[in-house]
């Protein structure tokens, strides 16, 4: 059908699509029902957003007047203004706060109280578990993070460190006084007033404890922890120990910042960093290979042991040929004063060696771990504990909605690692 100026009526009816281009108006006026949800959506936030930055200004109830979050009476008719209410979101997160801090105070008690009575090895574990707690409140330079890791280190140095029995001395403390008797007899005396010069009176030195010691203690006083921490009502994440309230609430980031506070233990070194000598034991010190040396002594090299003089090694010293100290004969060998036995030339009068593994060190660093007393890097995660979600690949949404598995933050807990961090390679 054709107008009076020859022109076709639009099919649609309306303005025809030339004359719509010209007048700048769209083909289709109508919103897709995708467009529509969008605007709906973002007229919703921003009345939220509208009303809630109304419902924070604060007026005077007798003026209408605006007043500051600080100010007691108003400017403007100086009328008594009442307190501002309370913001939930603040409260909550300081009462959470206080709950953290709270868990924390009281494992750190337990420590202290462990540590006075004597157990080492459950004072570490509560003192290790309050240092993580600590981690979700307070950074790594806070005092009691400062205060708990001075007590952990502490603590280790006291559980890696036994004693073993003086070669010197033989455990006594004091010096060895060997005396030949008339009968060729030899007697060894302690001296009750010399003290043993190489334990200074001790009786014994310092040695490093194996590993494998190490693991079995902390096995066995873990059993005693972990029940202690189940009877007051807390529950266990890979290792941790937390009340439920608070593991229920735990994001994938917090998980992971707590597991990595608290660490994996080295299992070669029982998380020391170093390992016990294998050839001293952990003495740091060997017999003195001289098969001749007791105590440190030898027999004397001029009398032959017996304590007594020798004519032939007289006549060399009277002939300045021998290095011995005597030039005439007596009733005993003025080398050893009688006693037959002079000081070891190989230990020089020590007992024992210093060990050629360690160089008397009594410990080497793990080579397991570097020395760092923990296992690798996750290899998954690298060490954060968080790989990006596979649902979203990071983007916190599947097609139009929040992702269901990372709840809309773009990662989740590593899979091979538990969000610890680290995993050990064996």
């Amino acid at each position: 059908m054709k107008k009076p100026n020859g022109r076709a009526e639009s099919r649609r009816g309306g303005i025809p699509p030339q004359r719509a281009k010209t007048v700048g108006l769209a083909v289709r006026p109508y919103l897709t029902i995708k467009q529509s949800a969008i605007l709906v959506w973002s007229l919703t936030i921003i009345a939220g957003a509208f009303f809630a930055a109304l419902a924070a200004i604060l007026t005077c109830p007798k003026c209408s007047y605006e007043y500051p979050e600080d100010a007691t009476t108003c400017a403007h008719c100086g009328t008594a203004l009442p307190k501002p209410p309370p913001n939930p979101a603040l409260t909550a997160t300081a009462s959470i706060n206080t709950t953290w801090t709270t868990a924390a105070d009281d494992d750190w008690r337990k420590a202290n109280e462990a540590n006075t009575q004597n157990k080492a090895w459950l004072a570490w574990l509560y003192a290790r578990n309050a240092y993580a707690l600590n981690m979700m409140t307070e950074g790594t330079n806070s005092a009691r993070a400062i205060k708990l890791t001075d007590l952990m280190e502490n603590l280790e140095k006291r559980l890696r460190v036994t004693t073993t029995t003086c070669p010197l001395c033989q455990g006594s403390g004091h010096s060895d006084i060997h005396i030949k008797m008339s009968d060729g007899r030899e007697q060894v005396l302690h001296s009750s007033s010399k003290l043993c010069a190489r334990c200074e009176g001790a009786g014994a030195l310092s040695a490093i404890v194996r590993a494998d010691v190490l693991n079995h203690m902390c096995a066995q006083t873990k059993r005693d922890y972990d029940a202690l921490q189940k009877d007051r009502g807390g529950v266990t994440l890979e290792g941790l120990w937390l009340r439920p309230e608070l593991a229920d609430s735990l994001a994938p980031k917090d998980r992971a910042q707590l597991l990595r506070a608290l660490g994996s233990p080295c299992l070669d070194c029982a998380g020391m960093g170093i390992l016990a000598c294998t050839k001293c034991d952990g003495a740091g010190w060997i017999k003195c290979s001289n098969v001749e040396c007791i105590s440190g002594t030898m027999p004397c090299a001029d009398c032959g042991g017996t304590g007594k003089p020798n004519k032939k090694a007289a006549t060399a010293s009277a002939s300045k040929t021998s290095t011995t100290k005597y030039v005439s004969l007596g009733s005993f060998c003025q080398t050893c004063n009688g006693t037959g036995r002079t000081t070891c030339r190989t230990c020089k009068g020590q007992a024992s060696l210093p060990c050629t593994t360690c160089n008397g060190k009594s410990s080497l660093v793990c080579k397991y771990c570097n020395g760092t007393g923990q296992n690798p890097l996750c290899t998954t995660c690298k060490g954060d504990g968080l790989i990006t979600c596979p649902h979203c690949r990071g983007s916190g949404k599947y097609q139009t909605i929040t992702c269901p598995d990372c709840k809309g933050v773009g990662q989740i807990v590593c899979t091979n690692c538990k969000g610890v961090g680290r995993r050990p390679k064996h």
